[in-house]
């Protein structure tokens, strides 16, 4: 076969060709960005720490690494979620709300569904009948009255009557006849005087001045302080054998102590008689030597109590007997 020019084409083989070359491998499209891979590389870029910004805007720091590893199984409720990713974003550069509407994209975490109510109406089968219903409202108003009547008395028992007294008793003893009078037993010699009042001997009289101070027989919790202004000079417990020596400049000092009996007063060296028992509470003991003295003072001698003057001692003191009545026979 030729060609218009008169050459011949002749045939090519196929394999006199020198070999095709091989197709060029086609790029593969970059991975998307993640909303974590992003944050994480604008905060590397800005140089701060994870740890920095978890304390400045106050989001755990495990919900951080979660966000930025993209490991939402972690994460609390999308609400919280995107409020994290948000804050984050806010804190580094990044456009808070596009973030946030990436990270929806992203995420997995389904928003909770609240359950609807029901709102079926009640079958009328299951609603009382109206006999039931008024016999209900006729036994609550039969309790409420019941009620009343019980608060106000009615059932309460009536009080026993009060016993009459015997008209013919009374009668009888008007008519006791007048010699019975004339029976009555003889009058009762007088009693002797009684004896002049003893006076009883005064005690050693006790110090008008001198130190005042406190010794803990037991251990015993005690109160000293000004009762004018409410100052407390000491407050506590004084061990067993402890002595408290009691300020004598400025005002004058007062005790309180749980157990009295235990806690012994010494004025310029003389031990003074108990202040009360041993378990009574004492108040308002003016802790100056003049007013334990007065405090401890002995009665005078002319209080002594005499037994006639008692009412025990008048008993039994009669006047003379009444003349005989004679009655005309």
């Amino acid at each position: 076969m030729s060609d218009k020019d008169g050459t011949r084409n002749m045939p090519v083989d196929s394999s006199d060709l020198p070999p095709a070359a091989p197709d060029a491998p086609q790029a593969k499209p970059a991975p998307p960005v993640t909303v974590g891979a992003l944050l994480a590389e604008t905060r590397a870029a800005a140089g701060r720490e994870l740890a920095d910004i978890s304390r400045e805007i106050r989001v755990p720091l495990r919900h951080l690494m979660a966000i930025e590893a993209d490991d939402h199984r972690n994460l609390p409720a999308l609400p919280y979620a995107l409020g994290f990713v948000k804050s984050y974003a806010r804190s580094i550069g990044l456009e808070p709300e596009r973030m946030a509407a990436q990270f929806r994209a992203e995420t997995s975490i389904t928003p909770h569904v609240p359950t609807p109510l029901n709102l079926e109406p009640l079958a009328e089968a299951r609603l009382p009948s109206r006999g039931l219903a008024w016999g209900s409202v006729a036994v609550l108003v039969l309790l409420v009255g019941a009620l009343g009547l019980y608060g106000s008395g009615v059932f309460d028992p009536a009080p026993p009557a009060a016993p009459v007294a015997d008209m013919s008793t009374e009668m009888a003893a008007d008519d006791v006849p007048a010699a019975d009078a004339m029976a009555a037993p003889p009058a009762a010699p007088l009693p002797a005087p009684a004896p002049p009042p003893v006076a009883t001997p005064a005690g050693p009289a006790l110090p008008t001045s001198g130190p005042v101070v406190l010794v803990a027989q037991e251990d015993v919790w005690v109160k000293i302080y000004d009762r004018a202004t409410g100052r407390r000079a000491f407050m506590g417990m004084l061990a067993a054998g402890q002595r408290y020596e009691v300020p004598a400049d400025g005002p004058p000092l007062t005790l309180r102590a749980g157990r009295a009996g235990v806690v012994q007063v010494q004025v310029a060296g003389v031990t003074l008689p108990p202040l009360g028992g041993p378990v009574s509470t004492i108040d308002g003991v003016v802790l100056t030597a003049p007013a334990l003295a007065e405090r401890f003072a002995p009665p005078a001698a002319g209080a002594a109590v005499n037994p006639a003057a008692s009412p025990g001692g008048a008993q039994g003191a009669v006047g003379p007997a009444p003349a005989p009545r004679t009655t005309a026979s």
